[in-house]
């Protein structure tokens, strides 16, 4: 065996057989004993007049480190991921069934459900108005709320207009208005929405609830859930 095998490197004769463990090889990844191999066989036939440069040495081995841990790393953060999106998963699941808060004032009206929401009025608010719009914008239902009220004020509609009558199931806008010191100011009114069923989310994608005829919403969106 020649000092060339030694060090990796091949001469015509051996590069046929070479050639062939190559490709028969599964991994081309440099392991940390590979590099600490390819290291010492290095300082064995270094150069007696012109030896490994301390430093150099150093840094080498420094980068291998930091290879390594940084696979470490990403090892341990897909593991993380993996348990935070089963945990995802089995929360999400005891949603279906369950009513929950989002961010918006459209909501779908059952006539076994009603509508149920909440009215933000934040610091303080008075002589509340809230209005009730189908999908064409039309006016279906008025509500006057005297008083003063602070924080989320709980809001349900039995899905009747203003005289009494049913109105059909479907998207129907909550909007509410009061006075704050005073003037008159918009507020913002929030519904609920019955979850149906949910799309479990991987490392790269989010769980999303789908909302009875609404349409689906991530999870992290959601602001509270209710039976």
């Amino acid at each position: 065996m020649s000092i060339y095998s030694d060090i990796g490197l091949n001469t015509t004769k051996t590069t046929t057989a070479a050639s062939s463990a190559a490709s028969s090889t599964k991994s081309n990844s440099l392991s940390q004993e590979d590099f600490l191999s390819l290291l010492t066989t290095q300082l064995a036939y270094q150069d007696p007049t012109n030896p490994v440069d301390n430093a150099e040495m150093v840094s080498q081995m420094a980068q291998i480190s930091t290879v390594e841990g940084i696979t470490s790393l990403n090892n341990s953060v897909s593991s993380l991921s993996s348990v935070v999106t089963s945990s995802q998963a089995l929360m999400a699941s005891g949603l279906v069934g369950q009513k929950v808060l989002m961010p918006t004032n459209t909501g779908y009206l059952t006539s076994a459900d009603g509508l149920t929401g909440v009215l933000a009025t934040g610091s303080g608010a008075s002589d509340l108005k809230v209005t009730v719009t189908d999908a064409n914008g039309a006016v279906v239902y008025e509500e006057s709320m005297s008083g003063d009220y602070t924080g989320n004020v709980p809001f349900s509609w039995d899905g009747k207009d203003s005289d009494g009558n049913p109105v059909a199931d479907g998207k129907y806008t909550v909007k509410v208005n009061g006075l704050v010191d005073g003037k008159s100011q918009d507020l913002s009114a929030l519904v609920y929405g019955k979850v149906s069923s949910v799309t479990l989310g991987t490392s790269s994608t989010a769980t999303t609830l789908n909302i009875n005829g609404l349409g689906s919403i991530e999870l992290s969106k959601i602001l509270e859930v209710t039976s």
